[in-house]
C-alpha cells in the first residue's frame, strides 16, 4: 500500500506541475501509473506467495518429522469475524495474540508432555515391539527349517532303500528265466516317483522357508539399527533438558564434596598410626 501511495505522490510532486494538460499527457502519465502499481503489486503477490510456500513446506516437513496429524478447517478462511479481528490486529486496534499469557513448554521428562520426547517414547516402544516380533518370526522359521531338514534326511533315506531294493529286484530277474514279476515292480516305480516328487516339494519348501529367514533377518537388522538411533536422539533430547543439566550439577558437586572428605581423611589417618606405636 505504501509502494501504491508512493507512486501517485511521485506522479503528484514531478508531473503535476502545469495549470492545464492535454488527453494525450494525461493518458501518458496516467499509463505510466498504471505500469509502476501493477509491477509493484506483482512483485509484492509473488514475494508474498512464495513466502507462504515456503512456510507451509517447513510445517509439512516438521510434522511428517514428529508423525504429526495436520487439519485444515477451510471454513474459518472465509470466516468474516475472524478476518475482521486479523485486520484489527493489523491496524493495532486489538490484540488477539498479546492478551494471551505465553504458556510455558513442558520438560522433556514429564510424562504428560505430548512433545518430542513422548514422540521419540512412543516410536521406540514401536521399534522395540517390531523387533520382539521379527525375532519371533525368526525363531518359528528356524523350528520350520530344522523340521524340514528331518524329513528330507528321512526322504532321502527311504529313496536309497527303495533304490536299492528296485536293483536287487532287477538282479533276481536277470539271473532267473522266470517271468518279470511286473506288478511288484511298477509298485516299487510308483513309491520311487512319489519319494522323488515329496523330496522335490521339501527341498521347495525349505529354500522358501530359508528365504523368509533372511528377509525377516534384514528386517530385523533395520529395526534394530532404527531402536538406536531413536534411543540416541532421545538421549540426545534429554541431556538438553535442565533436569538434566541439575542432575550433572549435583553429581559433579557430590563428587568434590568425596574428594574433600577423602583428602580430609588420608590427612588424619598417619597422626592415628603414630599414636597407636607410642601407646604399645
Amino acid at each position: 500500500m505504501k509502494a501504491i501511495q508512493y507512486a501517485f505522490q511521485d506522479v503528484i510532486d514531478s508531473r503535476l506541475l502545469e495549470a492545464t494538460y492535454t488527453a494525450e499527457e494525461v493518458r501518458e502519465m496516467l499509463t505510466t501509473l498504471s505500469e509502476v502499481v501493477r509491477g509493484d503489486m506483482e512483485t509484492e503477490l509473488i514475494s508474498f506467495a512464495h513466502i507462504n510456500v515456503l512456510l507451509i513446506q517447513q510445517l509439512c516437513s516438521q510434522a511428517e518429522k514428529w508423525h504429526l496429524r495436520l487439519k485444515v478447517d477451510l471454513d474459518q478462511l472465509q470466516d468474516q469475524e475472524l478476518l475482521e479481528k486479523v485486520k484489527a490486529w493489523e491496524k493495532g486496534e486489538d490484540q488477539p495474540f498479546a492478551a494471551r499469557r505465553p504458556e510455558k513448554l513442558e520438560p522433556l521428562g514429564n510424562e504428560g508432555s505430548q512433545g518430542p520426547g513422548q514422540l521419540l517414547r512412543e516410536q521406540n516402544d514401536l521399534l522395540r515391539q517390531e523387533n520382539v516380533d521379527h525375532q519371533n518370526k525368526i525363531h518359528d522359521l528356524q523350528g520350520q527349517v530344522h523340521r524340514l531338514e528331518q524329513e528330507r534326511s528321512l526322504l532321502q533315506r527311504s529313496l536309497i532303500e527303495f533304490k536299492d531294493e528296485m536293483e536287487q529286484f532287477q538282479k533276481a530277474n536277470l539271473s532267473k528265466s522266470l517271468e518279470l514279476d511286473t506288478s511288484h515292480f511298477e509298485e516299487v516305480e510308483n513309491k520311487l516317483s512319489a519319494l522323488s516328487c515329496s523330496l522335490k516339494e521339501t527341498e521347495e519348501g525349505r529354500q522358501e522357508v530359508l528365504t523368509q529367514l533372511d528377509q525377516t533377518s534384514e528386517q530385523l537388522l533395520q529395526v534394530q539399527s532404527q531402536l538406536q538411533l531413536a534411543e540416541q536422539e532421545l538421549e540426545r533430547k534429554f541431556s538438553q533438558t535442565a533436569a538434566y543439566a541439575t542432575m550433572k550439577k549435583i553429581l559433579t558437586t557430590k563428587n568434590e564434596q568425596i574428594k574433600e572428605l577423602r583428602k580430609k581423611l588420608q590427612s588424619y589417618e598417619p597422626e592415628d598410626a603414630v599414636g597407636d606405636v607410642e601407646r604399645e
